[in-house]
C-alpha cells in the first residue's frame, strides 16, 4: 500500500503553472465565444423582431389605404364622365354598380360574385385583400329589380368600408343623414331613402336573405326590431337595398341599415374633407421608395460593422 501512495504522488503531484494558465486561457476562450454567441443572437433577435413590427405597422396602413373610398375615387361615375368606371366594368365584369350614402365615407363600387365568400378577401380589382369589396348578395338580381336587396361590407376602422354604418347609432346623425344613390350598370340610376337601422344577429335569415318578391311581413319585421326608424310608405312596387356589416359589440352580431330606392337621386348636400390626410401622404411617398427594404438592408449593415468592431477590439 505504501508503495502505491508513494507513486501517486509522483504520477499526480502539483499541477505545473503553465498548464494551469493554459486551462484558464481555454476556459476564458469558452467563455468569450458563449458570451459572443449570445451578443449576435439577442442582436439579430432584435433586429428580426424591430422588422416585424415595421412590417406589421406599414402592412396595416396599407391596408387600409386599400380601403379607403379616395382608392376609387378616380372611377366614380359621374354626369360628365363614365369613362373611368366603365374602364373599371371592363376590368372587371363582376362590377355591377356604385353606392353613396350622402355624408358619410361609404362610397365604393359594389360587385357580385359567384357566391358570397368570393369577395370577401379580394378588392373589386382582383387582388387579394382582408379588406375585401363591398358585394351583392349573390342571390339577388345584378340590377337590384329584387323587392329585397342585401349589400355586404367589411366593418373597419378609421371609417373604411361599412364602418362609417356605426355613426347611424347616434339619433341625430341617423335623422340627418337620410339620403343615398345607386349607380347601376347599363340602368338608370336610383336614389336611396334610409329608413332603419336594425340591431340584428347574422342567423336572422328573415331578415339577412334576398327577397324576390313584396313581402309585407319583411316591412313589419324590420319597423319591430329598428333602432331609430322612420315612417315611409313601401308599396308592392318599392324595392328596398339594406347595407349589412359587422356589429362588434356582439356574438356575430350585425347592424342594418335599409333604405327604400326612389326614381328620384336627391342632391348630396354634405361636402366631405379630404379623405387622405397629410399623414397617409407621407406614409405614401415612403412607398414610392420601398421604405422597408431600406431599412432592411440598414440594420444588416449596423449587423455587419458591430461583428467586425467585437472581432478586432475584443
Amino acid at each position: 500500500m505504501k508503495r502505491n501512495e508513494n507513486v501517486d504522488k509522483e504520477i499526480v503531484g502539483d499541477i505545473p503553472p503553465q498548464f494551469e494558465t493554459k486551462n484558464r486561457l481555454k476556459a476564458l476562450k469558452v467563455i468569450k465565444f458563449f458570451s459572443r454567441s449570445l451578443d449576435y443572437f439577442v442582436l439579430i433577435l432584435s433586429i428580426i423582431a424591430i422588422l416585424i413590427c415595421l412590417y406589421a405597422f406599414f402592412d396595416t396602413h396599407k391596408i387600409f389605404e386599400i380601403a379607403s373610398t379616395q382608392s376609387y375615387q378616380m372611377y366614380k361615375p359621374n354626369s360628365k364622365d363614365r369613362l373611368t368606371f366603365r374602364e373599371l366594368v371592363d376590368r372587371n365584369k363582376d362590377v355591377i354598380g356604385w353606392i353613396d350614402v350622402y355624408g358619410t365615407q361609404i362610397d365604393y363600387p359594389i360587385v357580385q360574385g359567384k357566391d358570397n365568400t368570393e369577395y370577401l378577401n379580394k378588392t373589386v380589382l382582383g387582388e387579394f385583400s382582408t379588406v375585401g369589396s363591398i358585394f351583392l348578395d349573390s342571390g339577388n338580381e345584378k340590377d337590384f329589380s329584387d323587392f329585397k336587396s342585401i349589400l355586404y361590407g367589411h366593418y373597419m376602422e378609421k371609417r373604411k368600408m361599412f364602418g362609417d354604418m356605426e355613426l347611424f347609432k347616434d339619433e341625430n346623425f341617423f335623422n340627418t343623414h337620410k339620403y343615398g344613390c345607386l349607380y347601376r350598370v347599363n340602368n338608370s340610376t336610383k336614389g336611396i331613402t334610409f329608413f332603419s337601422l336594425v340591431d340584428t344577429v347574422g342567423t336572422d335569415f328573415k331578415l339577412l336573405s334576398p327577397t324576390k318578391t313584396y313581402n309585407k311581413e319583411v316591412i313589419s319585421y324590420i319597423y319591430e326590431h329598428s333602432i331609430f326608424k322612420r315612417n315611409i310608405e313601401i308599396t308592392k312596387e318599392d324595392k328596398i337595398i339594406m347595407l349589412d356589416t359587422c356589429n362588434l359589440t356582439q356574438t356575430n352580431g350585425r347592424y342594418v341599415l335599409v333604405g327604400k330606392l326612389t326614381d328620384k337621386v336627391e342632391k348630396n348636400t354634405f361636402k366631405e374633407n379630404d379623405k387622405e390626410d397629410k399623414f397617409s401622404k407621407y406614409f405614401n411617398k415612403l412607398y414610392t421608395f420601398d421604405f422597408l427594404k431600406i431599412i432592411l438592408f440598414l440594420w444588416l449593415l449596423v449587423l455587419i460593422l458591430y461583428m467586425i468592431y467585437k472581432n478586432f477590439y475584443n
